[in-house]
């Protein structure tokens, strides 16, 4: 299983950082979940994209501090290449900066919410159990930082994580895209910073979201059902190509599950 992280960043040589880098949490949650998986990273605000979709199994668009309003050549560059991916049903998983990006790219709409930052631990509701999700639940705690979200998902997308602050925090298409609005990659130190950092912008939300970090979050929880998504969309790959195998009795380039 070849998959590429889609970095909504630069690479950085910093060894001073007192973060681990958004690629890196990322291994650090997936690598344990898909021990066969090789990764690289693509940083997108300064490396090319892949010429050729099929370059991966499948993608992970992180985070970022950007906004799909922004006129930025780096951003059309990768809605573009949002559209490839999905044309050519490569599995795409999108996290927060990443779940607006797909959304915004394939006809849904991405808004700056007037209700403010959705920041620290929240609670919310599974409205879907697809069946990567596994076990069933019905709520789940993540660590949020965000200011814009999805007032309107994709043609075809099936909301499975919602709450009244952010109706559609979670959805995916078929086995296609998985998108969610909080990060499980994050740690509550890094939060805990950005939410200090920012402490003037985020407002009246500011002492709640502080206070918020002192609740378990369910970051690997989430990782799982990442993980058990590539693995069940890249094996509905494998079978549709060894059906086109043997039908043509012609050897196909197939995902490595």
């Amino acid at each position: 299983m070849k998959l590429c992280i889609l970095h909504i960043g630069f690479a950085t040589t910093d060894t001073n950082r007192r973060h681990l880098p958004s690629p890196q949490r990322f291994h650090n949650l997936l690598k344990p979940l898909l021990t066969r998986a090789v990764w690289t990273t693509i940083n997108c605000l300064e490396d090319d994209l892949p010429t050729e979709v099929d370059a991966y199994d499948g993608y992970l668009i992180t985070g970022g501090k950007y906004s799909v309003f922004e006129d930025l050549d780096w951003q059309y560059n990768l809605f573009d290449f949002i559209k490839s991916l999905f044309n050519a049903s490569k599995p795409l998983v999108g996290i927060c900066y990443g779940h607006q990006a797909i959304a915004h790219a394939l006809g849904g709409q991405v808004e700056r919410s007037n209700k403010g930052w959705g920041v620290g631990v929240r609670r919310t509701a599974i409205v879907d159990q697809p069946n990567w999700i596994d076990p069933p639940l019905k709520n789940i705690e993540l660590l949020s930082m965000h200011q814009d979200q999805v007032s309107q998902m994709p043609m075809g997308a099936k909301c499975f994580l919602s709450d009244q602050f952010c109706p559609f925090a979670g959805y995916y298409i078929g086995n296609r895209i998985l998108a969610i609005q909080q990060h499980p990659e994050f740690t509550p130190e890094l939060c805990k910073d950005l939410i200090v950092k920012r402490k003037e912008r985020i407002g009246d939300r500011y002492e709640a979201a502080l206070k918020s970090l002192t609740t378990q979050h369910q970051g690997k929880l989430a990782g799982q059902w990442i993980a058990n998504f590539l693995r069940q969309a890249l094996k509905e790959d494998l079978q549709e190509v060894e059906q086109l195998e043997e039908a043509t009795g012609q050897p196909l380039n197939s995902p490595q599950v």
